[in-house]
């Protein structure tokens, strides 16, 4: 048999495209090799061509094979894993809210169908493509958090911007515009670890003018994990971070003077709720006592001591959720959180591309922070502050962001075993 019609052979069982064009260079560099050794033994062209195909072996077993070991996978684990949280979310808000309130259970399920929908298309998208859109991913970003100043409209006190009228949202919309553009700038040749710490702390800067200090500091924790985990310098990141550090503590205890009687009660009420149960302390307090009395399998029948009002639905869903399924439930939920965080590292080690790490990373970073603020928050070990819990809150904006992040994650890993074959 001749090569060519070898490589075609093995081709026919590859159903990747991109898989099959580097399966059949790696094989013909294979077999241009072995003929070449043949020759010098003395073998005639023809014949040392035929015998190094004879050697690979069968062509039908080589395709098989390579079609099982090379074609995109999808991590079926955790795509299940989002697809089941996020249908039960759903399911616990239509639970709650079923006999009619102020929060539509419709919206919320084109929310989460919509979500889903994200997730897919990304997923079936070729990640790679965004790598050399860094520097426009960031600059966007920018331009957007710059709109955030001329807005009117206030939500807890940070402005809001409204999407061709469907849909208002704050400034932490562009977290996933940010996670594309960390990642392909810092695979630039030209990054290193002062001009990050200088773009960071202009987009730190625009974050702060929103005055949407949750959305700052998950940036924060995104940029600071997807820097540790790139290829600049390790000594180099730890002087810069320790100085930036010292500059933002120096700064905000110089602040301290100018803040107001409520903002110090505000600080205080975190440490005792007792002194101020009249103000600051009474969501402490409220949130504790449901905590207390949700017992191991809650109050399905009974859900009266919750108001349900905006903020039981959506900062605080995890209070909810104890009160409601009790602390066995909670507990599920809990577990489950974990398991996909693991599971996403998991998939980080598993990743050899840069740029598919460096996704992996921040999607990371950003779910974490999200999953531990948001619970730690709800059980009194972190200041109460506006963060949602991922596939339970309500709201639009919290299911897209996380459908982008675990559709990038899905991405990388559908990617992973063809890339690997492209560097070998």
């Amino acid at each position: 048999m001749r090569s060519n019609h070898f490589l075609d052979e093995v081709s026919s069982y590859i159903r990747s495209k991109e898989a099959k064009k580097y399966i059949e260079a790696e094989l013909k560099a294979h077999l241009h090799q072995a003929k070449t050794e043949l020759v010098k033994k003395g073998y005639k062209e023809d014949e040392a061509e035929e015998l190094a195909v004879r050697n690979m072996g069968s062509p039908s077993d080589i395709g098989q094979k390579m079609d099982k070991l090379h074609r995109p996978k999808i991590d079926w684990k955790l795509m299940c894993m989002f697809l089941f949280m996020s249908a039960t979310g759903l399911f616990l808000f239509w639970f709650l809210f079923k006999d009619g309130n102020s929060f539509s259970v419709l919206k919320q399920v084109y929310s989460v169908t919509g979500s889903v929908v994200l997730a897919c298309v990304i997923l079936f998208f070729d990640y790679r493509k965004f790598q050399r859109w860094g520097w426009v991913f960031f600059t966007m970003g920018c331009l957007i958090l710059y709109q955030f100043q001329f807005s009117n409209v206030l939500v807890n006190g940070s402005p809001r911007i409204n999407i061709m009228g469907l849909l208002s949202v704050d400034s932490i919309v562009v977290l996933p515009l940010f996670l594309l553009a960390w990642a392909g700038m810092l695979q630039s040749k030209k990054m290193n670890v002062y001009l990050a710490a200088i773009l960071y702390v202009c987009s730190s800067f625009l974050f702060m003018f929103t005055t949407n200090l949750q959305a700052a500091v998950l940036y924060s924790l995104m940029v600071a994990v997807m820097v540790w985990k790139s290829s600049l310098n390790k000594r180099k990141i730890l002087i810069t971070a320790a100085v930036l550090l010292t500059t933002c503590v120096s700064l905000l205890l110089i602040s301290l003077k100018d803040l107001r009687a409520y903002q110090f009660e505000r600080l205080f009420a975190f440490v005792t709720p007792e002194k101020f149960s009249e103000t600051s302390g009474y969501m402490y307090l409220k949130l504790e006592k449901l905590i207390g009395d949700a017992g191991w399998f809650g109050h399905i029948g009974s859900l009266g001591a919750i108001d349900f009002s905006n903020e039981m639905m959506t900062d605080f869903i995890f209070v909810t959720i104890t009160y409601t399924l009790g602390w066995a439930g909670a507990l599920l939920i809990g577990l489950l959180f974990l398991w996909m965080i693991w599971r996403i590292s998991r998939i980080f080690q598993t990743v050899k591309d840069p740029f598919g790490k460096m996704l992996v990373s921040g999607s990371f970073a950003i779910f974490t922070a999200q999953v531990t603020v948001s619970i730690g928050m709800s059980l009194g070990l972190l200041p109460i502050t506006s963060v949602s819990l991922p596939f339970m809150s309500y709201g639009a904006l919290s299911a897209m962001i996380n459908a982008c992040l675990f559709g990038l994650v899905l991405s990388v890993y559908h990617k992973k075993d063809i890339i690997l074959m492209k560097k070998i």
